[in-house]
């Protein structure tokens, strides 16, 4: 007796999908109606989940699913446009230039995070942070899929700053709890951190004292403005506009070859490459009287 069609592809004709049935793949999977054909090193590599759909004991005589059209594996948890889409990441034929856009980002971050891609997740959070999004749907994608909220600091700094209250819509999409979230550091930024008279009307924290209270309140990590570690007060670059100290990239350096002389004379330069602006003008002149320094100290050493 054969076993009857089940209703889906009693209805729906089977067809193989017109992007990914390559001919010498490997496996066969089924999405909905359509027969994918592709190879399953992709899925091996990374994910335990396709490692035990695939590797499933079989009676004797029997093929393991995704041998064939006829035995194909199955997928039930995942529409045919978005296994297309995820399939999109091994085979894109601009090979690192990816052109997609939020909504396929998601799809295939949803797909990845169900199924153990841990590269392709990251791939997408990358992908995602390319992208130019307005804060509420960065925030809303980035708490849907549990992603680092630390990333978020920028887009709840804008929402706390502007001048206009969050929406009906906006809040929608946020959630209660966030929204509440921000209606209080709203509140909070525009009079005194720690207590008082508020002006709702004023903007009275910036800089790092505002990301001070953004990460309190969001009980996230204390950053500094740099991005490194809070290890103490916050402090910003002399330069706002960079974001990034250029000192973290440098490479470590022992300066255990170091006259005692030098070690003070540098420990000096970083000091005042700290100070506030007011000290500019001796930051100017210190390289010079460094070199006259070290100049008449080789000179007694010759002598």
């Amino acid at each position: 007796m054969s076993i009857p069609p089940t209703p889906s592809t009693s209805t729906v004709p089977i067809m193989r999908h017109h992007s990914y049935y390559i001919l010498a793949g490997d496996v066969t999977i089924r999405v909905e109606n359509y027969i994918f054909r592709i190879h399953k090193y992709f899925l091996l590599r990374e994910s335990a989940y396709f490692r035990l759909r695939l590797s499933t004991p079989t009676l004797p005589g029997q093929d393991p699913p995704g041998s064939s059209d006829t035995n194909p594996l199955v997928l039930d948890d995942a529409t045919s446009d978005a296994f297309a889409c995820f399939l999109w990441v091994f085979y894109n034929p601009r090979y690192s230039v990816y052109n997609a856009g939020a909504d396929q980002w998601s799809s295939i971050l949803d797909l990845a995070q169900r199924w153990g891609f841990g590269d392709v997740e990251q791939l997408c959070v990358r992908e995602l942070e390319r992208l130019d999004l307005c804060p509420v749907d960065r925030i809303h994608i980035y708490q849907r899929f549990n992603l680092d909220h630390t990333l978020l600091l920028d887009c709840y700094e804008s929402l706390i700053t502007r001048d206009e209250p969050i929406g009906v819509e906006e809040g929608a999409k946020l959630g209660l709890r966030t929204t509440l979230q921000i209606s209080r550091a709203r509140e909070m930024s525009r009079g005194s951190y720690m207590g008082g008279d508020r002006s709702l009307s004023a903007m009275q924290l910036r800089g790092p004292d505002l990301r001070l209270l953004i990460s309190d309140i969001f009980q996230l990590p204390r950053t500094h403005t740099n991005g490194a570690a809070y290890t103490g007060p916050l402090t910003t670059p002399l330069d706002h506009s960079n974001r990034v100290d250029r000192a973290l990239a440098l490479p470590a350096v022992s300066n255990a070859d170091c006259s005692p002389l030098l070690r003070v004379l540098m420990i000096i330069s970083i000091t005042l490459c700290r100070r506030p602006p007011r000290c500019k003008r001796l930051l100017d002149v210190a390289p010079q009287r460094v070199a006259a320094i070290l100049s008449n100290s080789a000179s007694r050493q010759t002598e």
